[in-house]
């Protein structure tokens, strides 16, 4: 137990030596190369911002295209095959051959 005491002991020993020759840069060096990364970055999201920019605007200019116009008068045929109107409930109704509200019947006349 000794003997493998004494070669973990050495080991440690030699990690330090090795740990304590190897240079570590310093905090300003470390320090500019963060910054000159993080400057990188807004750049290539800068101009990722400025292409989606442009491309939506040649999106916009392609879509925009010039309206036929229109009469401004409004046809009576046109407006009557446009509003006509049916209950929901016309379906439950049975077909008839008449129009009840065209075709009234005559009433008799009482004296």
């Amino acid at each position: 137990m000794n003997r493998a005491d004494e070669e973990l002991r050495q080991r440690v020993q030699e990690c330090w030596q090795r740990d304590a020759a190897a240079e570590v840069p310093a905090f300003d060096d470390v320090w500019k190369r963060a910054e000159d990364r993080f400057a990188g970055s807004r750049r290539q999201y800068a101009r990722l911002a400025a292409v989606a920019l442009a491309l939506g605007l040649i999106a916009v200019v392609i879509g925009v295209r010039p309206t036929v116009e229109e009469s401004p008068y409004i046809e009576m045929a046109e407006l009557l095959n446009s509003t006509y109107w049916a209950a929901p409930s016309d379906v439950l109704l049975p077909q008839r051959d008449f129009d009840i509200y065209e075709e009234l019947p005559d009433l008799f006349e009482s004296t």
